[in-house]
């Protein structure tokens, strides 16, 4: 076992929050190395998809011989990359108002739901006057 000095100040607060979670020092300092390493991985898992991404734009770029986009460095993917539309062509922010993306099937969907007939804030009201 190593002895680890930190401020008294710092030993006060450790300990307060043990004695709020009725834990052992330990097991407070463990949650929270723990909740750390948890963070420091989602960052890692963004940056594997966006790799995945941009290979398949390169991919795509490199089918369709746009030198221009396919000269664009991960960093730049970073700051300009928007998504991969509906037909698998990728798209920058520069696209977004130019292309016409298909519908969303969730607006859709609450348009099926959301009718005069089914607009459950009247039925609510109809049933609370009765």
């Amino acid at each position: 076992m190593a002895d680890l000095q930190i401020s008294e100040a710092l030993a006060k607060r450790l300990e307060g929050l043990a004695r709020q979670e009725n834990q052992p020092v330990e097991v407070v300092l463990s949650a929270m190395i723990e909740k750390r390493e948890a963070e420091q991985v989602d960052p890692a898992k963004v940056r594997q998809f966006r790799a995945k991404l941009y290979r398949i734009a390169r991919e795509y770029w490199q089918q369709a011989g746009d030198q221009e986009r396919l000269a664009l460095t991960d960093a730049d993917l970073d700051e300009q990359f928007w998504l991969i539309d509906h037909e698998g062509i990728p798209r920058l922010k520069a696209d977004q108002g130019k292309v016409e993306l298909p519908p969303d099937p969730l607006e859709a969907l609450i348009g099926l739901i959301d009718t005069d007939a089914t607009d459950l804030s009247s039925t609510v009201r109809e049933t609370i006057q009765k």
